[in-house]
């Protein structure tokens, strides 16, 4: 569901070391700091549960959390629950943006606790948890005769220089605090939209031709649900609306 090319103001920034100097090491030490505190926590949690001895797996070795796209900023998943599937044991140590794409029932239950049975979220719906702070072992059934789906933004690793926006018509605020600022975007035919910089992911609630502009020229873009566009610009991303339907997604802004 990735974009199969990219365009020069789309490159992902590279993963190679940063430049050699006291700041660069302070926040790589912090990094490893955090996530090794993340990971111990997630370890205490699962010996401290009768469950422990059923295997636990991370994120990506979920079978149904599909891993999209991965850069030193993010790593998307496109979680599909076909009916009756009954999730394995996994953690969750990064912070996360989720978007509903199709609405099931559904049963979770977290190491250690009952599973609890959760009403069909609304298709769109939106929200972020806080798993560098707070991680989370649990596993997710489909208790539904049709699909669940969602899109899971992880954040990796923060963009920086972002500063105070101005959304444009048609962009509504979910929500934002010091990782990310996330909104829903409304543009019919014919309609243009900016997406604020310094990076970020856009998710594609429903389908949609887009066509984005750059100095570099125009790259036209059809999304389907779940689909999603990656970001890494030192201005705002201009994008027409040039579908026959009203386009209908999330952006997540990497701060």
């Amino acid at each position: 569901m990735g974009l199969g090319s990219q365009s020069k103001f789309q490159r992902v920034a590279a993963n190679g070391p940063d430049s050699v100097n006291f700041g660069s090491f302070v926040r790589r030490a912090y990094m490893a700091f955090r996530i090794h505190a993340t990971l111990l926590a997630v370890a205490m949690l699962v010996s401290g549960s009768a469950r422990s001895a059923e295997q636990i797996v991370p994120l990506e070795q979920e079978p149904q959390h599909q891993l999209k796209f991965q850069n030193q900023h993010v790593r998307l998943f496109d979680v599909l629950l076909p009916p009756g599937y009954l999730g394995i044991w996994h953690s969750h140590i990064y912070d996360g943006v989720f978007v509903n794409i199709e609405a099931a029932s559904t049963r979770a239950q977290d190491l250690g606790a009952e599973p609890a049975d959760r009403a069909p979220r609304i298709i769109g719906e939106t929200y972020f948890y806080n798993y560098t702070k707070k991680p989370k072992v649990h596993r997710v059934a489909n208790i539904d005769k049709v699909a669940y789906r969602v899109v899971d933004t992880e954040i990796l690793r923060n963009c920086g220089d972002f500063a105070p926006v101005k959304d444009g018509a048609g962009q509504t605020l979910i929500l934002e605090n010091d990782r990310v600022r996330v909104t829903r975007i409304m543009i019919g035919p014919g309609e243009k939209l900016a997406l604020h910089p310094p990076c970020g992911m856009l998710v594609a609630v429903g389908g949609g031709k887009l066509a984005f502009h750059s100095p570099g020229g125009e790259e036209v873009v059809t999304l389907n649900p779940a689909g999603f566009k990656w970001r890494d610009t030192t201005a705002a991303l201009e994008f027409t609306n040039i579908g026959d339907e009203v386009f209908h997604g999330v952006d997540v802004v990497v701060k």
